[in-house]
């Protein structure tokens, strides 16, 4: 175990923001830590599309190449570990957690994502990011013209439909009860020839992770090949708010457009500050942070 060491910048979490924003900062000269517990909320999906050079691959090979290219840089360091606190002592944080003695960084940029909230439905955990998708644009045109669901049953869910039948014509809303929306939007819904399924799903079928089938609690099944969803989501960590991270009614954390967070010299990146969830955005949102931060550092 290492003993402890002073960082100009230590990064929370080690996916596709956390390391867009490393490549940034050691290229800046700056002395980095990636701190990363290897749970990204992408693990189960089996490619990632539309972020150019890169379509197609898993989230694994893109990582994995990501930190090819970071240990070229000296001032570069990653720890597999987990950060459980931040203390302030001085001008400095200090991080502490399992698996390394204590972290002292002027500047932190948390990219500890997002965590979404899965019904407790067999099969759609095992069928979450395959099957189970959240983002066409991210997963669409693998299953244009397929029978389509969308998991969801609230405001909103009009226009998400519309926007889906982009993709897919056949296209059903499954609400797993009683409606939550606006007669309103039941009407739209009725005019743009979309069905919606009010019973109880009690199962999602599948094989390996391929659903095939959603069985109803009556035990009818109907045939489905993908089913989009609006879930509900929280913050992955708890850190940010302990430090004194504003957050949104969104639960997202407030940024600036720089991405600092209101707590001064502390950003955030990713999906944990933007309702944007794909990699092309989330390399973005880095290396803009791990830029203006390092200016920041240059003017202070």
């Amino acid at each position: 175990m290492e003993s402890s060491q002073t960082y100009d910048v230590a990064i929370i979490g080690g996916s596709f923001s956390g390391l867009s924003a490393a490549l940034s900062l050691v290229r800046s000269l700056r002395k980095i830590i990636v701190i990363d517990s290897e749970r990204p909320c992408n693990k189960n999906t089996p490619a990632s599309h539309n972020f150019f050079t890169h379509d197609g691959m898993t989230p694994g090979e893109i990582r994995s190449q990501a930190l090819s290219d970071l240990k070229k840089y000296p001032n570069f360091q990653l720890r597999i570990s987990e950060v459980t606190k931040i203390e302030k002592k001085d001008n400095l944080y200090v991080l502490k957690g399992s698996g390394f003695e204590d972290i002292q960084t002027g500047k932190i940029i948390f990219a500890t994502g997002l965590k979404d909230i899965l019904p407790e439905i067999p099969g759609f955990s095992e069928s979450w990011g395959k099957s189970v998708i959240h983002c066409p644009y991210c997963h669409g045109y693998e299953y244009v013209g397929n029978k389509t669901g969308l998991w969801m049953n609230e405001t909103g869910v009009f226009e998400h439909s519309k926007f889906l039948k982009h993709w897919s014509k056949e296209l059903t809303i499954y609400t797993n009860g009683p409606i939550q929306f606006s007669k309103e939007e039941q009407i739209q819904l009725e005019n743009e020839k979309v069905q919606m399924v009010t019973e109880k799903v009690k199962a999602l079928l599948h094989k390996e992770g391929q659903i095939f089938a959603i069985q109803l609690d009556s035990g009818k099944e109907v045939p489905i090949e993908a089913l989009y969803t609006k879930l509900p989501m929280v913050q992955h960590s708890k850190l940010p708010e302990e430090l004194g991270c504003n957050h949104l009614p969104s639960g997202h954390l407030e940024v600036s457009n720089l991405y600092e967070t209101s707590v001064p010299g502390v950003y955030a990146v990713g999906d944990m500050a933007s309702m944007f969830r794909s990699v092309a955005h989330a390399v973005h949102s880095g290396n803009i942070a791990g830029a203006m931060l390092n200016r920041s550092m240059i003017l202070s």
